[in-house]
């Protein structure tokens, strides 16, 4: 099994940007308490998108491909991977989605 990163400059392009959008808009909605969260929701999208795109081989198949980026399966798996840490900063920091605070 061969572990090789395929992606060119335009893939790297299109993934860091998708992040950081990804990042800056999980950190609009509701009321966080931080101010990088952004940053950590941005990182977890981009290492799901690039895991599901490089490592899991027969994803690789799926189109549309854009310089050695599986575009749809590089979403699935940002996306799922950034929400669940979106989720887990968000209530971890004492922030809600909501913009009031949450009665425990």
């Amino acid at each position: 099994m061969e572990f090789a990163i395929d992606l060119q400059v335009g893939g790297w392009v299109v993934l860091i940007v998708a992040a950081l959008v990804f990042g800056l808009l999980a950190q609009f909605v509701g009321q966080t308490r931080t101010g990088f969260e952004w940053l950590i929701d941005a990182i977890a999208f981009g290492v799901g998108a690039l895991v599901v795109s490089e490592f899991i081989v027969e994803l690789r198949a799926v189109e549309p491909m854009f310089e050695g980026l599986a575009l749809v399966p590089a979403l699935i798996g940002g996306l799922v991977l950034g929400v669940i840490v979106e989720l887990a900063t968000r209530f971890l920091t004492g922030g809600t989605y909501t913009g009031r605070p949450v009665s425990v």
